[in-house]
């Protein structure tokens, strides 16, 4: 290719050549790091070769070619120069206090809200002298830098039973030896109840979704009465049993545990395991002597969870997915049509039935809760 030879000649040593040559054949550098190391080597390798045609070979212009001659005669490197940028602005005392003061309550600084906003918080922190001006905007990417949400809020509760670890580890043993003791004839179900679920019929009808607008839902509707669900969850094979009754007492849920031993001894079950909350339809106080005057084949053995530890059943999860899929909106005609769709999405649940997959295991728990227990046993 016709033109002058370039200005600036690279003579690479040999060390250089080589790590030039492992930066040129990297897959995980940046693009541009592995650009200029190719610029380089053909300029040392081919010096007869003019920029254009380095340009070329390379897939660049000929002003980058140019500009990393001159900058490897004069630095002897490829990466870019420090940005100088502008001063800073705030200093890192004044980014500290905001974010301390986002860790802090409103009613701890005499402001009569409950969670800070960025807004609030640029306020205060100018009412209290940390700095004498800054934007709401600046404070909030501040604030996502460090990922601290103030704004946001989520429930979370403590267990206030003092046999709360004598009686989680026995039911998280249970979740983990489902698959095992049900080979064995032994089954594990949790059971709960979803109680007050209203049968409400809009006013105007649910429109369907159509393109940019999702299901449109009358906000007005007429009440049609409520249903209380009793459902148990076999652990093992994630099967599901259910019924709905018209009240919530201890003589409904005696009816449903007659049916559910029915169902499970058709089974062929020898032991069942039923996995309960202390809610006063369970009548803790009498449910084992009531189970102990039947006359079943099987043997039931009860596990009572902790008391504010409802996270610990698995049923929950499926009242959860219950509520996304059927009760969201709760649109029904009548107390009849929501019992049957109830037990209409049960059955379809059952068709193709999925265990929880349950990841909570007796070691994360006893790390959490009991360390000392833990160290002990790892010894």
């Amino acid at each position: 290719m016709p033109g002058p030879l370039p200005k600036y000649t690279i003579v690479l040593s040999q060390d250089q050549e080589k790590e030039l040559q492992h930066i040129s054949q990297s897959y995980a550098l940046p693009f541009w790091e592995v650009q200029r190391s190719k610029i380089l080597l053909l300029a040392h390798r081919q010096p007869h070769w003019n920029n254009n045609r380095i340009a070329k070979e390379i897939g660049a212009s000929c002003s980058t070619v140019k500009q990393w001659r001159l900058r490897w005669t004069n630095d002897k490197t490829i990466k870019d120069h420090p940005r100088i940028g502008a001063p800073r602005k705030y200093s890192p005392s004044v980014r500290i206090q905001i974010a301390a003061l986002a860790c802090t309550k409103p009613i701890e600084h005499d402001k009569p809200y409950q969670r800070w906003s960025a807004e609030k918080l640029t306020a205060v922190a100018i009412e209290k002298g940390i700095v004498d001006f800054i934007s709401a905007s600046t404070v909030r990417r501040w604030l996502c830098e460090d990922k601290l949400k103030p704004w946001q809020y989520h429930f979370w509760q403590k267990s206030s039973d003092p046999m709360f670890v004598e009686k989680a580890i026995p039911v998280l043993d249970l979740y983990e030896n489902a698959s095992e003791l049900a080979s064995q004839g032994e089954v594990t179900v949790c059971i709960d109840e979803k109680t007050s679920i209203q049968a409400r019929n809009p006013i105007h009808e649910t429109r369907p979704a159509i393109p940019e607008h999702p299901n449109q839902v009358a906000p007005r509707y007429e009440r049609m009465g409520a249903l209380q669900l009793f459902c148990a969850l076999m652990v093992a094979s994630g099967v599901t049993f259910a019924q709905c009754f018209d009240n919530k007492c201890f003589r409904d849920f005696q009816s449903f545990l007659i049916s559910l031993f029915a169902h499970v001894q058709s089974m062929g079950v020898k032991v069942l395991h039923i996995i309960l909350d202390n809610g006063t339809t369970h009548a803790p106080k009498q449910l084992i002597g009531w189970i102990a005057s039947l006359n079943i084949s099987l043997e039931v053995r009860i596990y009572w969870l902790p008391k504010n530890a409802s996270w610990l059943d698995q049923a929950e999860l499926i009242f959860s997915k219950l509520q996304r899929d059927l009760l969201t909106p709760s649109d029904f005609d009548s107390k009849e049509q929501l019992r049957d769709r109830l037990m209409d999405y049960f059955t379809e649940l059952n068709r193709n039935p999925r265990p929880v997959k349950w990841t909570y295991t007796k070691d994360k728990f006893r790390a959490k809760f009991c360390p000392n227990q833990s160290n002990q046993l790892a010894a």
